[in-house]
């Protein structure tokens, strides 16, 4: 007999125990007040009443408990069933009724997913799989554990296949058959060593295998828990098993586990940690040979930290050294000296490229910091010369546009400005540069204008021509008063013609997972149908015309993440150029709106929702779990450090940093970041975005230091590059999203509310 002959035997049992269960009989089914929801006029449909119970109305409601939006949905779905008995719509709800009891009444959730099992075979293997789940729910392991194995045998090419390995081989852990368990979660771990059920795999892996006499195996397992997922519980259980199971002799770590476990948080951003880590291998191992790539990671870990004299130190021996990471630490250290504004140490190293084995990158890296220390000291003609040198050694690269850039730059702000336009010019002759071509052909059309030059109406229109839609064709638009609106659909492309749509949409239907997908989005199961569009988007990498298809629907399912990088990677041009290339839908992929609701709950009449879902796009990318190089977790990457500040501030119990990673929490925290920054800056825009990303003490003194320049000007004389580039992005987003909502940003100044 096979598995799956065996599970269709084993499960009418656990059916028949949940069918003496009815619905009207779960007590979590139960709602307060059912004739509210059998008045509602959504219901005179069956496919009515069912997208109703599904989504629910308005934005959030925060004095409602998860707890309670749960039961009012199920009690809506059930609705859908009495009303609409033996629609397709009331089988979907009550499949969806299936999902969502898993936990709380395994019972009943068995019951409705056999009863789909029958109605929705495209998803055999998702509803095997939450079988499964439903009956370890309910302790019934072995059934279970049967039902994990059979996913793959009768779906081949689910995409399940690693995560029913996880499960089966949890289920055959608790039955007790632990070679089983051995084999299923070895296979798994091995294929996904990062996925998050790993730490609670390895703990109980190590489990059975102690159990099974290999001893040496289950202490493997417990120190890649502890070394590989240092920041989980599972990772502590770990080390105290490892301490207790050695017997009288104490277990340490080894120099090798050490590192590991340091590269590890290293690689979560977790640089408090990094730091204790590294320091205890470099103390523990003088000898190793990856001693001085830990010093690396050593000192870079110090500078996310703003440790920056301790980073100084680690970079300067590196240097002394002469190894192969010397390079590497060399640029790091004439970065700490631009940030310290020690000039003199930072020239220092500019005047040294003779006794550094440097690459050409790196040593027009370090002249660049060399040439912003001396322009921020008022030497300009010793800037320029650096600049000079380091667009020689540029080659071809950004660098060399940098520093051509940063020369009329210089000549533009000291009134030298034929000599700008010039300089300019070497850039727009160049290779076309998406940073720096717009970039040069606004201020090349401002010095021109300041020299009543009748060339400026031509490098105006070049620029709104080549990139309309850019940061600087924005400032274009307002300066000539040209129309800062470009029409952001249009049907001339046969990208946007509905045949083309149906056509594309006519081939994938053919793939089980793109039917698959549409069918898990229509329960509701975005997360679920996400995972299948995106193993779509791997198979159609090539055809624009599926990807078009596939980046909306992972938009619509809520994996804005996922549909955001495949407009900007397949789309770029065409949503930086605007004009009629670009479909409706696909500017709704590239600027998310689907967080408005929970954004707007928080913003109130404080902050502009779309400045928000601005800096969301720049900061994450819509990405829920982005976590920065310095630590910035989440939507709106918010600071472990800030976050508790905010929450304190409006009242909100301690937050953990995996706490950021929920949406909403990050998006209350950041917001509430955001309103506090435009109070602090009286509400200048600009201002508060830079202070978003650099922090308002910085900002606080740019705008000392910089109150008589214009807003234009003030963008480029930000001393962080990394700021300046976000402040340009952020602000684009900003009255792109107005543009797109609401037809333009009627602000003419960057420092003023859309």
């Amino acid at each position: 007999m096979s598995v799956h002959q065996r599970i269709r035997s084993t499960l009418p049992a656990c059916a028949l125990l949940a069918a003496v269960v009815l619905l009207h009989g779960s007590s979590f089914a139960a709602d307060p007040n059912p004739a509210d929801a059998r008045s509602d006029s959504a219901c005179e449909s069956a496919e009515d009443c069912y997208r109703a119970a599904l989504v629910q109305k308005g934005p959030p409601d925060k004095t409602v408990t998860q707890e309670d939006q749960l039961r009012a949905k199920v009690e809506r779905l059930r609705l859908v069933m009495e009303q609409h008995p033996g629609s397709l719509w009331a089988k979907r709800a009550g499949l969806v009724m299936g999902v969502i009891l898993a936990e709380r009444e395994p019972v009943d959730s068995v019951r409705f997913l056999k009863a789909a099992q029958r109605d929705f075979p495209v998803l055999e293997d998702y509803i095997r799989f939450w079988l499964g789940e439903s009956l370890l729910k309910m302790g019934d392991a072995l059934p279970a554990a049967m039902l994990f194995e059979s996913v793959p045998e009768a779906v081949p090419d689910t995409l399940l296949s690693n995560r029913v390995k996880f499960r089966g081989g949890e289920a055959w852990y608790r039955v007790g058959q632990c070679r089983k368990a051995i084999d299923l979660l070895t296979r798994a771990l091995s294929q996904s060593p990062q996925d998050s059920a790993a730490p609670s795999a390895l703990l109980s892996l190590a489990d059975c295998q102690i159990r099974e006499n290999q001893t040496a195996e289950g202490y493997a397992a417990l120190k890649q828990a502890w070394t590989y997922h240092p920041q989980t519980t599972e990772a502590r259980e770990a080390m105290a098993r490892l301490v207790a199971g050695i017997g009288s002799e104490m277990w340490r770590p080894t120099p090798d586990d050490l590192y590991a476990r340091a590269r590890a948080f290293f690689t979560l951003s977790l640089h408090g940690e990094a730091v204790d880590e590294l320091q205890k291998f470099l103390l523990a191992a003088p000898q190793r040979p990856r001693r001085n790539e830990a010093r690396l990671k050593l000192g870079t870990s110090l500078v996310r930290l703003k440790r920056y004299d301790q980073a100084r130190q680690v970079f300067q021996d590196l240097v002394a050294d002469r190894v192969s990471e010397s390079s590497e630490a060399t640029v790091w250290l004439a970065r700490i000296y631009l940030r310290q504004g020690d000039g003199d140490r930072l020239l220092a190293v500019s005047q040294s490229f003779p006794t550094l084995s440097l690459s050409a990158e790196q040593k027009a890296a370090i002249l660049l910091f060399a040439g912003m220390w001396q322009e921020d000291q008022a030497q300009n003609d010793q800037a320029l010369a650096t600049y000079r040198q380091a667009a020689q050694i540029g080659g071809d690269s950004g660098q060399r546009s940098e520093a051509l850039w940063r020369i009329g730059w210089i000549q533009y702000r000291t009134g030298r400005l034929p000599e700008a336009v010039e300089s300019f010019q070497k850039v727009v002759n160049g290779k076309d540069d998406g940073q720096f071509t717009p970039q040069v052909l606004y201020w090349m059309a401002r010095a021109l204008d300041s020299q009543k030059d009748d060339r400026v109406a031509d490098v105006y229109g070049q620029l709104c021509r080549q990139y309309p839609l850019s940061y600087y064709g924005q400032l274009a638009g307002s300066c000539t008063m040209a129309p800062s609106s470009i029409a952001p659909s249009g049907t001339s492309s046969p990208e946007a013609s509905a045949s083309t749509y149906e056509g594309i949409r006519m081939d994938l239907w053919r793939d089980p997972h793109y039917r698959k997908a549409i069918e898990l989005k229509l329960l509701g199961l975005d997360q679920e149908a996400a995972r299948e569009l995106a193993w779509l988007t791997e198979t159609y990498a090539r055809d624009r015309r599926a990807l078009l298809e596939l980046s909306v629907l992972l938009s619509e399912a809520g994996a804005y993440y996922q549909a955001l990088r495949i407009a900007r990677l397949n789309f770029r041009d065409g949503l930086e150029r605007g004009g009629d290339s670009i479909p409706p839908a696909l500017w709704r992929v590239a600027y998310p709106t689907g967080y408005l609701p929970t954004i707007q709950a928080y913003a109130g009449n404080q902050v502009d929702p779309y400045l928000v879902a601005a800096i969301i796009r720049e900061e994450s990318q819509y990405d829920s779990r982005a976590v920065s190089p310095v630590g910035a977790v989440g939507l709106m990457q918010v600071m472990l450090a800030t976050a508790q500040t905010v929450a304190r501030r409006l009242g909100v119990p301690g937050v953990m940093r995996t706490e950021l990673f929920n949406q909403e929490t990050n998006i209350q925290l950041g917001v509430g970041y955001l309103a506090q920054l435009l109070q602090q800056f009286s509400g200048n825009v600009m201002y508060t975005v830079a202070a978003y990303n650099a922090g308002p003490v910085a900002v606080s003194d740019w705008v000392q230091k910089y109150r008589d320049k214009e807003p234009d000007e003030f963008v480029e004389l930000i001393p962080y590059q990394e700021t300046r580039q976000y402040v340009k992005r952020v602000l684009r987003s900003y009255r792109e999203y107005h543009r797109l909502e609401r037809g333009t940003c009627t602000a003419r100044s960057l420092d003023k509310v859309c």
